[in-house]
């Protein structure tokens, strides 16, 4: 039986190396940095792991989504295009800043929002346009641009390392907000960072949540205060953590996707549709998100394979993602009941519930995938049971 633990303990994610350079922190009594240091150093690192000029580090992913909504200019009143098939957690900052989102349907062979949906949706109060790269698939960043000239800003949570139009995806927006959260990609713990190639922008981020860093890290704005944000800067701690991951990351990268390719390919072959990626990108992997074939399975339910799956030990998750965006409890908090914009997303509400998500290793031994394809073989005298 393939138990989760199998899945997921084949390759180290935190080395000895990472837990010398968090001692070395200590040793420096670096326990709080405002500027330079190692803060600096993480920053140029980060800055040209995503292929960008500038980045500026937060201590969560949320926050550097924050960060680069105010810096773009969201604020109480605006609207903030977002896609249904996501995550409250990261429209969270549009809801702190005061604006309301306008949920958008997305295109159900990658699951990125729909740019059609995008431009039915815009109004005269659209202030951003906010793009989840699910699962580590880059959003169609030219399409989109097509039907807006409104800044981009990029959920880059589950992307660490992917490519759009042959570049990092980084390239293809406004500003890039990535989360080194727990089990990401990269991971530091609790830590986020938000990339860009505009300096006035990067002013900007380090303006709103950098107490006592503005304003003299402020390289082209002109003002001369403190930070007027809530203090978002980064621990120590989690920057040393991170460091050496990103100089190891092509190499961890390359046998994740090859793994999880792998993965998709043997469910492939018994009914299941991966989740496809527009020509010229290269995506990584958080999560394996498998469509059920209607044609295979049309008449079993998404929990009974589900469950079948899991008694034989595959490790299948939850849907994240449903129910959809706009129907999650945080519209019922008294502050945010009238920060939904009511849309219609017919594509994102018939896929997403016939869906199955599993988790993403960066190894699995060949008998490992073996056993995987054995299972999937007799999951035909599941589909017969059910016909009878």
């Amino acid at each position: 039986m393939l138990l989760h633990n199998t899945w997921k303990g084949h390759y180290t994610e935190i080395r000895e190396e990472d837990k010398l350079s968090v001692i070395k922190t200590i040793d420096e009594n670096q326990l709080s940095i405002v500027s330079g240091g190692l803060m600096a150093r993480f920053e140029k690192r980060f800055a040209k792991f995503s292929g960008t000029q500038y980045s500026v580090a937060f201590n969560s992913g949320t926050s550097s989504i924050l960060a680069a909504l105010w810096a773009v200019g969201v604020r109480k009143g605006d609207e903030v295009i977002v896609s249904n098939y996501g995550f409250e957690g990261t429209i969270a900052p549009i809801l702190t800043l005061g604006a309301s989102i306008v949920p958008c349907d997305i295109q159900t062979d990658t699951f990125t929002i729909d740019p059609q949906s995008i431009k039915e949706n815009i109004t005269s109060k659209t202030k951003a346009i906010f793009v989840h790269n699910p699962w580590g698939v880059p959003a169609d960043y030219n399409a989109i641009k097509e039907v807006t000239s409104l800044p981009i800003v990029a959920d880059a949570a589950h992307a660490h390392g992917a490519m759009y139009n042959e570049e990092p995806l980084a390239k293809a927006v406004t500003i890039a907000c990535y989360s080194l959260g727990l089990n990401k990609l990269i991971t530091g713990g609790e830590l986020g960072c938000a990339v860009t190639d505009d300096i006035q922008l990067r002013d900007a981020m380090i303006t709103y949540g950098h107490i006592n860093r503005a304003p003299m890290d402020l390289k082209e704005s002109d003002w001369k205060g403190n930070a007027v944000g809530l203090k978002l800067r980064p621990h120590p701690f989690a920057m040393a953590l991170a460091m050496p991951q990103i100089k190891r990351y092509e190499e961890k990268k390359e046998f994740l996707i090859a793994t999880c390719q792998s993965i998709e390919e043997i469910f492939k072959n018994h009914g299941f549709i991966p989740q496809q990626v527009f020509s010229g990108s290269t995506r990584v992997y958080w999560r394996v998100i498998l469509k059920i074939d209607e044609q295979v399975y049309k008449n079993i339910s998404t929990e009974t394979i589900e469950v079948y799956l899991k008694e034989q030990g595959i490790p299948v998750e939850k849907n994240h993602y449903w129910p959809l965006l706009s129907e999650r409890s945080i519209f019922n908090w008294e502050d945010y009941k009238e920060s939904l914009v009511k849309t219609y997303t017919p594509k994102a509400t018939v896929t997403v519930p016939r869906t199955i998500t599993l988790p993403a290793p960066v190894i699995l031994p060949n008998e490992e995938l073996h056993r995987i394809n054995d299972v999937l073989s007799g999951i035909q005298k599941l589909t017969e049971e059910i016909a009878i």
